[in-house]
């Protein structure tokens, strides 16, 4: 997956791990990387997650080690799609990514629908929560200029 740097090349998508308070080490963490000028960019969808997820640790974190795809559907979704087809040199990226995309929704919606039946708000709560991690994105709004 690629997007336009501000330099001309393409940045690709990987997942970084990002060091916080020199103490917490936050893994899966999507972000653009360009080999040419060296720039980083989280990927915007997932910058007030991380910012939050920051907030939360505080400003004297115990050391430990956290995923951040464990916690954020989207980032989650990538972290699969990169491990399962990263050796695939004819993978549509963005295809791949919008249809793993929708079958979570789908599933997503399945397990709200199955959570309200049995009035389990807490459970409710929790997969709302996750719906909106990943509404609003589209692969077409992020990924520009997109090489197979």
């Amino acid at each position: 997956m690629h997007k336009q740097c501000q330099c001309g090349e393409p940045m690709g998508l990987e997942l970084r791990k990002v060091i916080y308070a020199s103490k917490v080490e936050i893994l899966h963490v999507p972000v653009f990387s360009c080999p040419s000028c060296f720039s980083s960019e989280v990927l915007q969808h997932v910058t007030k997650d991380i910012k939050e997820l920051l907030q939360s640790l505080g400003s004297k974190p115990a050391p430990r080690r956290i995923s951040f795809a464990r916690n954020h559907e989207l980032a989650e979704i990538i972290r699969k799609l990169i491990l399962e087809e990263a050796d695939n040199p004819h993978v549509d990226w963005q295809s791949a990514l919008e249809e793993r995309m929708e079958l979570r929704i789908n599933l997503l919606l399945d397990l709200y629908r199955y959570a309200r039946s049995l009035g389990d708000e807490e459970w409710m709560s929790d997969v709302e929560k996750r719906l909106l991690q990943l509404s609003g994105f589209t692969s077409k709004s992020v990924l520009t200029n997109t090489k197979n």
